[in-house]
This record gives C-alpha cells, structure tokens and sequence, in this order.
C-alpha cells in the first residue's frame, strides 16, 4: 500500500481542503495505471501536522513510500511523482511542490493486520 506524506501546508487547512487534497492524491496515483492501485482504499494519506509554522504554505513536500515490485521500473517512479507532485501544486500554484518517492523493500521489516 502506498503511504503518502504532505507536509508544510498553509496554516488553516479545513476539512474540506483536505478532502479536496486527498482526492486529487488519489486521482494521481490512480492515474499511474503501472501501480496497479484501484482505488483510494488501496492508499494511505496523511497529512502530519508541522510544529514549526515559518514558512508554511511556501514549500510543500509529498513524501510517497512504495513497496518494492519488480514492475515499479523508475520512469514509472518518476512518472508517480511527476503526476503527483503537479496534483498538488495545482491546489496550492503559489507554493514550490516537491515529490519524493521512496521504494521500500517489506522483507526487510514490514507488517499489517490486514488480511
């Protein structure tokens, strides 16, 4: 599943903001057909708070953690944060976006209760 991190959003984001933002976050990783992800059950979204509040709003990180698959060749990586990262800054025009995504291997330390 992949896990998505936002971070240094403007102060005040309401409810519905968020809702607006994780929606296009899905949308983009959907779109990446590649992925295999169906739908945004099959994604986690977090939206951490930041406790240093200079500078919010003005440069956006998107943090995105995959689990390794053979398939996830990097142009199809780089195609994720691409598409990733200009959902976002679509939202927010004014802000710089950055996207990182991170490939993790779970055989090195993974675990889900998910069945």
């Amino acid at each position: 599943m992949p896990i998505v991190k936002v971070w240094c959003l403007p102060e005040h984001q309401t409810e519905a903001d968020l809702n607006k933002l994780h929606q296009a976050i899905v949308l983009a990783i959907i779109g990446v057909k590649k992925l295999g992800i169906k739908n945004q059950n099959d994604i986690a979204c977090l939206f951490p708070p930041d406790l240093m509040k200079y500078g919010l709003g003005d440069e956006i990180i998107v943090e995105i953690e995959l689990p390794h698959k053979p398939r996830y060749a990097d142009l199809i990586l780089q195609h994720l944060a691409k598409s990733l990262g200009e959902s976002v800054h679509i939202l927010y025009p004014k802000a710089k976006v950055e996207c990182l995504v991170e490939v993790f291997n779970p055989a090195r330390g993974f675990w889900t209760s998910a069945k």
